[in-house]
């Protein structure tokens, strides 16, 4: 008998997140997510029950050991799902937080060999893309799961974890890896990196886990090039093709309202270029959608309630621009996401372009600082069997009589405010 959970809420706004302060150690809050999904014995029930657990109970860690991480691969969009197997789906509440907790490693812990740097050939930088005052900070990324009441066995977990992007460099520092784990990761071609972590069997009171320490690196950007200049792309390039491929959860591209909106906006731009057209499409949202925090509930949401987060206008500005004949991605960051664009110089060159729909005014720039997951909205989840807007985050697992408590761990460890002060101009206003 098997069990499954899935962090279904691990869009932006439900992200596992610390900013360290040193200088204020008070602060420390990591939000570590546990859960617990309870699987009935009788063959005939299915049955889910969730609990959200929210303390860090002391437990035993499995002695560790050196290893290697297996070679990286590229991978097509459903690979993801291969040997992940299908079960009950176990869901949290965005709100279950943990409250802080010191770090520290079992007695017996080793660090492996750093790992070869996951690759993504889409992360060379563009020289039409200025990069000026980088920032540099640490991030634990972590994945622990503790089989509290009952063995467990066959476990299988899934996350994103960071990659270089144009903008982003990513160092991985040091890596701690339980006895008997292993480790693999892929990479969606111009999307996102996933790591695999796979163990046989957990003991009854016994941790197993792998945590790494990255550096990342982040530049603020500027497009150069005059906008006026630029075209539509006469199709789409090819880390899109992808996220192209079928309907995008929650962005509504046939929706008569939506596609209403689109060719209303274009008509007050009977010059058609694109550069101008897409900046109405920002405008548009900026100014008639207000900011309400919530769950995903669609572009449609924001288009015929005039509210939503920063998901909700990304999705409507993504929609837009697809509908017209413009490449849209949404960026996911950590607590937040933000949409870029794509266009073509007069030499055929393509260049992808950032917005702010929802903080201050950029268009053109940006200078967010928090780590690039991944980009793109359209994901295969191997648990729901679906595709969704993000990477999911997934464990899964064979013979427990009760679910082991998973936790997975995103830590921002800086001297200040990796932020601050892009988002505290005169030009700021609602952020996410």
């Amino acid at each position: 008998m098997g069990w499954s959970v899935c962090w279904a809420n691990c869009g932006p706004a439900r992200s596992l997140l610390e900013l360290r302060t040193p200088a204020k150690r008070g602060r420390r809050g990591v939000m570590h997510s546990m859960f617990i999904a309870r699987i009935p014995f009788p063959l005939t029930v299915a049955a889910v029950v969730l609990v959200g657990c929210l303390t860090v109970v002391p437990c035993r860690a499995v002695a560790q050991r050196q290893e290697e991480v297996a070679d990286t691969v590229v991978a097509d969009p459903g690979d993801l799902g291969v040997g992940l197997g299908t079960g009950l789906v176990a869901t949290t509440p965005a709100d279950d937080v943990a409250p802080p907790t010191e770090d520290r490693q079992p007695d017996n812990a080793v660090r492996t060999a750093v790992p070869k740097p996951v690759k993504n050939r889409y992360a060379t930088p563009d020289p039409a893309l200025e990069l000026t005052d980088p920032r540099t900070y640490r991030l634990k990324w972590a994945i622990r799961i503790e089989a509290a009441s009952a063995p467990a066995k066959g476990i299988v977990a899934t996350g994103p974890i960071p990659m270089d992007w144009p903008e982003q460099r990513v160092r991985l520092l040091s890596q701690t890896i339980s006895k008997g784990s292993r480790i693999s990761e892929q990479v969606f071609a111009g999307q996102a990196a996933v790591l695999k972590f796979q163990v046989a069997k957990i003991p009854q009171g016994e941790t197993a886990f792998v945590e790494r320490m990255y550096e990342i690196t982040r530049y603020r950007t500027k497009f150069s090039l005059p906008g006026e200049s630029l075209e539509a792309p006469r199709g789409a390039p090819p880390e899109m093709k992808t996220q192209l491929a079928g309907v995008p959860p929650g962005i509504q591209l046939k929706h008569p309202k939506m596609i209403e909106l689109t060719d209303s906006l274009r008509a007050r731009n009977p010059d058609g270029a694109p550069w101008e057209t897409v900046k109405s499409f920002w405008s548009w949202t900026r100014d008639n959608v207000k900011f309400e925090n919530g769950d995903f509930r669609g572009a449609m949401h924001a288009l015929e309630q005039q509210c939503g987060d920063c998901e909700e206008m990304s999705a409507l500005f993504v929609g837009m621009c697809r509908l017209s004949g413009i490449p849209a991605r949404t960026v996911w960051v950590e607590s937040h996401d933000y949409p870029e664009f794509y266009l073509v110089d007069s030499q055929g060159k393509g260049h992808w372009i950032p917005a702010q729909v929802l903080g201050p005014a950029w268009f053109g720039e940006m200078a967010e600082y928090r780590p690039i997951f991944q980009k793109g909205d359209r994901f295969f989840d191997p648990l729901k069997r679906e595709y969704v807007r993000y990477v999911p985050q997934t464990v899964r697992g064979a013979h427990a009589r009760v679910a082991p408590k998973v936790q997975f761990i995103h830590e921002i460890i800086s001297d200040s405010d990796i932020n601050g002060p892009s988002y505290n101009g005169p030009s700021s206003r609602d952020r996410s």
